[in-house]
């Protein structure tokens, strides 16, 4: 075993300007390392990122609760499910709630058309949310 590390030794040494690649081969690696280091975040941004999305999604579940309860309401709506989509880029570094995206609303009643279009203009008054961005399913009658 020994005898192949003197071989190998034999042969590197015997290699021109070694220990200029050995050099340039070690800088790429501190380099390597300083570079993974700088670019990772923190620690203490990594958990507010955890906990960022912990709020976002509390807050989109209770969003989605309230809609589907005032919903429920509309005349002729019956059993109604609520999903909410926020825009992707949100920060909350400065204790703001993202914004609505989109919305898909699952109603009993949206075979019927009034009832659909009283939903869609009761999201736009809650969410001032755009028609183009709000859909209205037909759901079950389970």
């Amino acid at each position: 075993m020994s005898n192949v590390f003197v071989n190998l030794f034999k042969k590197l040494k015997s290699i021109k300007h070694i220990e200029i690649i050995l050099a340039i081969l070690f800088g790429l690696i501190i380099l390597l390392v300083y570079f993974s280091s700088a670019f990772s975040a923190p620690d203490n941004v990594k958990t507010k990122t955890g906990e960022n999305a912990t709020i976002v999604s509390a807050y989109i579940t209770e969003v989605e609760d309230k809609l589907a309860n005032i919903l429920s309401k509309i005349n002729g709506a019956g059993n109604v499910s609520v999903m909410i989509m926020v825009e992707e880029e949100t920060e909350l570094e400065t204790a703001t709630l993202p914004s609505v995206a989109s919305i898909i609303v699952v109603a009993q009643g949206a075979s019927n058309v009034w009832v659909k279009l009283e939903i869609i203009k009761a999201i736009e008054a809650l969410l001032k949310l755009s028609s183009s961005n709000i859909e209205v399913l037909i759901g079950n009658s389970s």
